[in-house]
């Protein structure tokens, strides 16, 4: 703060003000100073415009013309210029000095500088311009204050001027000892020294120095002129002249304060600044080039071109860009510069010119930045972008082979990925049966563009590696030679072939693990394995588990194909047997309706059938019900069956999810409260209790329930009484309650999450709901219903899903129950394009033999039409030659193409 008072003093009594300009908006704001000396006041409009106003008529254009060049080539603002106060219309000079700042695109910005008003010593200049000679002779008779001082009695006579300078009193005398009492003590000795030289010698005094006025003890500067006279060669008098410079002074130290911060402020420039004069020497420079360039400031000054820290070869375009830069045609340029250690890097210029009064260039400047790192970073983001392009296209290019010939298209695999990756060798292993051995069955070596195959790993010999591979499906290893996991293999696979970081992932077949994939570096160092690398080597492992499948799949389709041989030894069997399963087929669907649709439930199972005996049973009481079962079960629906098969059935059935509802909110969800109750309650609510009131309330995952939300459940269930939040009544209600949870609350009670008495009072009738694992009789059901409702929804006409496919969706586990089949269902359902339902990972590349959804179509066309599609679309419609349907069937060509053309089955497009 003392510093900042000092400023603003010094400011006054140089009469500097101060401003900044912004560029952007061409706004202005000043110092107090300033607005004194252009006579205006805070509410005056201060933007470029209203500046330019009061700028001189004479002056304007000079001044914006020389305000455009240090704009245009970075140059520090600094000129003389009239402007008329805009109070008073009084015409007063004023010294403007400034600096630019420019953004990150070379944009200026703002404008930092000071104005003072010179408009004294200006017109002194001009009246010594005019008169010089006089200015003189008026010294010499005393204009100023002159002193005669009598070198035998000490005494002088002095001027009225001079003792008003001095404070002296006018009617006492005024001496030698008098005058040097009043001089600064600093200078004193000086002045001593200069009166006795002048004394002896004869030599003129002409110097500047303080004093403390006699009376007030007031500072001034004193410029001062004396020389000696003498008579008969005696020094008898000393006389001369003293003026009051104490201003000017003021000024010339407040202006060179301004000068060395402007100075302090170009040297402390982040960027580095160049200055040369016409014949390209170094005139200046700031710490940041040095230290940029790794010379001092005196190694640098006085250099012209060649400069050292530049290339020889560049001299010419150097001469070149410094013609440009001086006619002002070129601004911004790179170069490469040489650091004093050798160090090279790129140097970005933002370069401007120094003009005179007269525009004449007498320097050029440059601000410089070591942009390297930059250039680099976008290298590097470009290498990135390319990189990942080309991973892009060979991820697309293998993902085109899937279906090709394996060992064909693990030739492409192996070599794409070594070149994509750089990697020494890049191969495929495949397990045996009992995955205890590893055999290469295509490796890549990138430096000799060649293929080996055959290599053996085996568990008994590398165990280690087989745990690790089986636990983390995926091994990374920096340093084989050194790692634990690959010492085994070390001596006799890795060190021979120079291998010194690997990366092997798994890859997956139709039946579990087919083998791994394995990334080999090869060379003096080792290897970090990126994240981005990784993530690709993981993408190619999917393409060529995607390979694998689909080639393990055709090889399912080749045995289909035998399989449809004996398929058509018992074809005259299904015609005897069509007219059976007609007749049972009417029985099985009326039996089927009765249990199919119990409450909007599929089923036909006995577990399930089991079930809803219990729910018959427990219905038509006011037991507390607790539904028990996995996700996806089903409890819903049970519960709503329940209600509706309770006398409670003409009353609402209220749900509430107690895992959905936030802790702060879940009492006054239940219970209802009273506004103004808490922060919020703006308004009565009716909660969940109250509404179920006469009917049934089900209280989905309960397991889920705050432990300090179960003492309020369990009083409900023992008094039947609610409080409302914020009430002071309690309220007796009618409700029934039906609970479910998917977890094991006993265990729950164990962990101190569940309370034991509520777990007893809710645990009156426990039903426990099958997974649909444990009711798989039901799948066929669920995928008719589902498949039914989706058809419906997207306009389908699925009629057929193939053998394999359902004995898949029995045999799978079915951890998220009937709502992931449905799932499943729907999205295969929107998957099919034609009349058979194609489930994504339960179905091959070929349909196998097919079955009826509904199975309402048993026509021995029907059938006969089933089959011959089934064989057509095994042997990829080949109709006649070896491995032909016709061949399949055991009929002519002609034969199949007139039964074909009689059943409407053509090829699709």
């Amino acid at each position: 703060m003392e510093s900042e008072y000092n400023l603003r003093q010094s400011q006054i009594v140089a009469n500097i003000g101060s401003y900044t300009v912004d560029l952007v908006t061409s706004e202005w704001t000043g110092s107090t100073v300033l607005y004194a000396i252009f006579g205006i006041d805070k509410t005056y409009v201060k933007t470029v415009e209203s500046w330019i106003d009061l700028v001189h008529a004479d002056d304007k254009k000079d001044m914006l013309d020389y305000l455009q060049k240090c704009i245009d080539k970075k140059l520090r603002f600094d000129k003389e210029y009239r402007i008329l106060k805009h109070d008073t219309k009084q015409e007063i000079w004023v010294h403007g000095m400034g600096e630019f700042l420019f953004d990150s695109e070379a944009n200026p910005i703002k404008m930092i500088g000071t104005i003072q008003d010179i408009t004294e010593r200006k017109q002194s200049q001009l009246r010594l311009q005019k008169s010089e000679q006089s200015l003189l002779e008026a010294q010499k008779i005393a204009k100023l204050g002159s002193y005669n001082l009598d070198l035998k009695t000490g005494k002088a006579q002095t001027s009225k001027t001079f003792n008003n300078i001095a404070n002296f009193d006018l009617k006492s005398d005024v001496t030698l000892d008098k005058w040097i009492e009043i001089i600064h003590p600093e200078d004193l000795s000086r002045c001593r020294e200069m009166i006795t030289k002048s004394i002896e010698t004869g030599s003129k005094i002409d110097t500047e120095y303080r004093i403390y006025t006699h009376k007030t003890k007031k500072l001034k500067w004193i410029h001062g002129l004396g020389e000696v006279f003498y008579k008969e060669g005696q020094a008898t008098n000393f006389f001369g002249t003293i003026q009051d410079i104490t201003d000017r002074k003021n000024a010339e130290i407040e202006l060179k304060v301004a000068n060395d911060f402007t100075e302090n402020l170009v040297m402390s420039m982040q960027e580095g600044l160049l200055m040369l004069d016409g014949q390209g020497e170094v005139i200046k420079v700031n710490d940041s080039l040095c230290h940029m360039l790794g010379y001092s400031e005196d190694e640098l000054l006085g250099l012209t071109l060649p400069y050292p820290f530049a290339h020889t070869e560049d001299y010419q375009k150097m001469l070149d860009l410094k013609e440009k830069v001086t006619k002002g045609e070129i601004s911004t340029f790179q170069l490469e510069f040489i650091r004093k250690n050798g160090e090279k890097f790129i140097a970005s210029f933002l370069s401007g010119n120094i003009v005179n009064d007269k525009g004449e260039v007498v320097a050029i400047f440059a601000t410089i930045k070591d942009v390297s790192e930059e250039i680099k970073s976008k290298e590097l983001l470009r290498e990135v972008a390319i990189k990942s392009t080309q991973k892009k296209n060979v991820i697309l290019k293998l993902a085109e082979l899937v279906g090709e010939d394996l060992s064909k298209s693990f030739k492409s695999v192996t070599k794409y990925a070594a070149e994509t990756l750089n990697v020494g060798r890049v191969s495929v292993w495949q397990f045996n049966q009992n995955r205890t051995e590893l055999k290469c069955k295509k490796l890549y070596i990138l430096n000799e563009n060649r293929y080996e195959k055959d290599h053996v790993i085996t568990q008994v010999d590398n165990s280690e590696y087989f745990k690790v591979l089986n636990t983390n499906k995926t091994v990374l290893i920096k340093d084989v030679e050194n790692s634990s996991i690959t010492q085994k293999f070390a001596q006799s696979y890795l060190i021979p072939n120079k291998i010194k970081s690997l990366m092997d992932i798994l890859i997956n077949g139709a039946d579990g693990y087919y083998g791994i994939i394995c990334f080999e570096h090869v060379g003096d160092s080792t290897r970090e394995w990126t994240a981005d690398e990784q993530e690709f080597a993981t993408s190619i492992a999917s393409v060529v588990s995607s390979m694998v499948e689909s080639y393990e799949r055709k090889i399912a389709d080749k045995k289909i194909k035998k399989a449809n041989t004996k398929l058509l030894e018992v074809n005259e069997e299904l015609n005897e047997l069509r007219k059976q399963l007609e007749q049972e087929n009417v029985y099985l669907r009326n039996e089927l309706d009765l249990v199919f649709n119990y409450e909007e439930m599929v089923y036909g199972s006995v577990e399930f059938s089991n079930v809803l005996t219990e729910v018959d049973t427990v219905a038509p009481t006011n037991a507390t019900v607790l539904l028990l079962g996995e996700s996806g079960t089903g409890k819903e629906l049970l519960a709503r069956a329940i209600h509706n098969a309770s006398l409670r059935n003409d009353k609402p059935l209220i749900k509430v999810n107690c895992s959905a509802i936030p802790r702060e909110l879940i009492e006054s969800e239940l219970f209802g409260h009273k506004k103004g109750s808490f922060t919020g309650a703006v308004n009565d609510k009716v909660g969940k209790f109250e509404l179920a009131d006469g009917g049934t309330l089900f209280l989905d995952e309960i397991g889920e329930l705050p432990i300090d939300m179960q003492p309020k459940i369990l009083r409900f269930l023992q008094e039947g009484e609610i409080e409302v939040v914020g009430g002071v009544d309690l309220k007796t209600l009618d409700v029934r309650v039906i609970a479910a949870t998917n977890r094991n609350l006993l265990e729950e009670i164990k962990m101190k999450r569940f309370r034991e008495d509520l777990y007893f009072r809710l645990n009156v009738f426990p039903i426990h709901i099958p997974a649909l694992r444990e009711r798989k009789d039901d799948i066929p059901l669920l995928v008719e219903h589902f498949v039914d409702k989706f058809n419906k929804a997207y306009d389908k006409h699925i009629k057929y899903i193939s053998d394999d496919a359902m004995s898949k969706l029995k045999a799978y586990n079915w951890p998220g129950n009937i709502r992931e089949l449905e799932n499943l269902i729907e999205r295969a359902s929107i998957l099919s394009s034609s009349q058979t339902l194609v489930i994504p990972g339960f179905e091959t590349a070929h349909q196998k033999t097919k079955q009826l959804i509904s199975g309402k179509d048993l026509t021995i066309d029907s059938v006969l039409r089933n089959h011959i599609l089934q064989v057509l679309e095994g042997c990829q419609w080949k109709i006649s030659g070896k491995d032909s349907a016709s061949n399949l069937l055991g009929l002519k060509p002609s034969t199949l193409r007139d039964k074909m053309s009689k059943l409407g089955i053509v090829r699709p497009k």
